[in-house]
């Protein structure tokens, strides 16, 4: 569902939008976690059939155990959660920055400005090859701030254009937009005149 509207400056002009394609999504999210989920209650079910052939209350001993119900989350949390965020995910990138919706509750968004940006790569992943035919992929935006700090350190925490169709032809519009956005900032820096015709341009990425 699209809800750009509400972060759109005035007069910002949108480039490219999407959304993720929805099986290499759903799955790129929760299928490791529900496999685990499939192990860990496979193995708790040797206990279940232990505690069901003990006498009185101990038949249902398992049920309340915390591994059962961490193992019941594994299985249909990561599921329920995917199905809910995929409907609220959608990104753009405009003449200002690259836009990320996502939220299911309330709608969280994340805005890139260009000049922010360090690095870009493209990712195809397994379930981008074995559910989007390989047509889908994600772009990873890196920012001089997009860190997590653990114990080992900083932790590169990039930001992500999930599973969406055609990901190269994106990249390379994020990398010339970006480009010609940060030029168009800072040139030209020594001789900038009073009324800088520069980044109030009418930028256009069609212009050679």
């Amino acid at each position: 569902m699209r809800e750009l509207d509400k972060v759109l400056d005035q007069n910002e002009k949108v480039f490219w939008e999407g959304a993720p394609s929805f099986w290499p999504f759903f799955f790129g999210r929760s299928l490791p976690i529900t496999i685990f989920g499939i192990f860990w209650m496979g193995f708790l079910a040797i206990f279940f059939i232990i505690s069901s052939a003990a006498p009185g209350p101990f038949n249902y001993f398992i049920f309340i155990t915390p591994h059962f119900w961490i193992g019941l989350f594994m299985l249909f949390g990561p599921t329920i959660y995917n199905a809910l965020v995929f409907k609220h995910t959608y990104y753009a990138i405009t003449d200002k920055r690259v836009i990320i919706q996502k939220g299911w509750i309330g709608r969280d968004f994340e805005m890139i400005d260009f000049d922010q940006i360090t690095n870009a790569e493209v990712n195809i992943g397994v379930f981008d090859k074995m559910f989007g035919g390989g047509n889908t992929g994600s772009i990873l935006v890196s920012t001089a701030g997009s860190f997590t700090y653990t114990r080992q350190g900083a932790v590169q925490r990039p930001y992500t254009i999930s599973n969406i169709a055609n990901p190269y032809d994106v990249a390379k519009l994020l990398k010339k937009v970006s480009h010609d956005v940060k030029t168009d900032i800072e040139y030209p820096n020594k001789m900038r005149p009073t009324e800088n015709p520069g980044y109030q341009t009418d930028y256009d990425p069609n212009k050679k």
